[in-house]
């Protein structure tokens, strides 16, 4: 279980008994789902704040670094050997020391951790989102394609450039936040990670294992995970709802993070309804 710690501007810091460190901003009344948000390449945990600020407290919501990422950036040794599966492990312990409801969102990279511990923990978790996500067998680029991502490692400037070809409707000032999270990350881990996403899950079945409601949502900007991809990606799932936010990119939770919290809303509604 984890325990609450610091309180900071409405969110808690809490640790987990391994010394994780979450945060955790509570719901405005009891009994209402927590969001457990799990970021994904080159980004950390406060690329979520926009999002959890537009949710107004009427979910709880719990974010946390990868190995690798953000205040756990100097985890260079954990973080290259992480797998999908060490990933959905460490976020599974963080559901169950979650009281309550528990959403599962993942976007990007994270979608593919999100699956995997959503259906680890399908006593605990009520439902699945997926933002702009990518497949869990893995994207399978060329070496050639996955090779300018791994020249990303320590490169400001091309990972600016990056970012702002794949969500053009990013601001200069968003670019270069999302840019001064991912440039200091250690150059063989974003190498390692980039194997770890385009690899994926060896033997992934034509059905996803989750039997909960999923929620895709998709950037129609986004060159990266396009219609095709979400089309292949949602058929996978017994009961997925694909939304489209016209103008957001593959960072569509930065570009129109009110969007975003709009739906998860209307999806955690969903979800609380059809609960037995």
């Amino acid at each position: 279980m984890v325990t609450v710690g610091l309180h900071d501007g409405g969110a808690n810091m809490i640790h987990s008994p391994k010394g994780l460190r979450l945060v955790h901003t509570p719901a405005n009344r009891a009994g209402s789902p927590t969001v457990l948000l799990i970021h994904g390449f080159l980004d950390d945990a406060t690329v979520w704040d926009d999002v959890v600020g537009c949710l107004g407290g009427e979910t709880g919501a719990v974010r946390y670094d990868l190995p690798g990422f953000g205040t756990r950036i100097g985890s260079v040794a954990q973080a290259r050997g992480t797998t999908l599966e060490s990933l959905a492990a460490e976020a599974g312990e963080i559901v169950k020391g979650i009281d309550g409801p528990v959403i599962v969102v993942g976007q990007s990279l994270g979608t593919q951790i999100a699956e995997l511990v959503a259906t680890q923990y399908q006593d605990l978790v009520r439902g699945l989102v997926l933002l702009t996500p990518v497949p869990l067998a893995g994207t399978k680029l060329t070496e050639e394609a996955a090779d300018r991502f791994r020249a990303l490692g320590g490169n400001h400037h091309a990972q600016r450039r990056a970012r702002a070809e794949l969500s053009p409707g990013l601001s200069d000032e968003q670019l270069d936040r999302l840019a001064d999270i991912g440039a200091p990350v250690a150059s063989d881990v974003v190498s390692h990670y980039v194997n770890v996403w385009n690899d994926g899950i060896n033997n992934t079945p034509m059905k996803s294992a989750f039997l909960g409601p999923v929620l895709i949502i998709r950037g129609g900007a986004d060159a990266f995970v396009t219609e095709q991809v979400v089309d292949r990606i949602s058929t996978r799932f017994v009961d997925a709802d694909v939304k489209v936010i016209g103008k957001g990119g593959h960072w569509v939770h930065i570009e129109c993070p009110g969007a975003v919290a709009a739906m998860l809303l209307d999806f955690a509604d969903a979800v609380a309804e059809a609960a037995p």
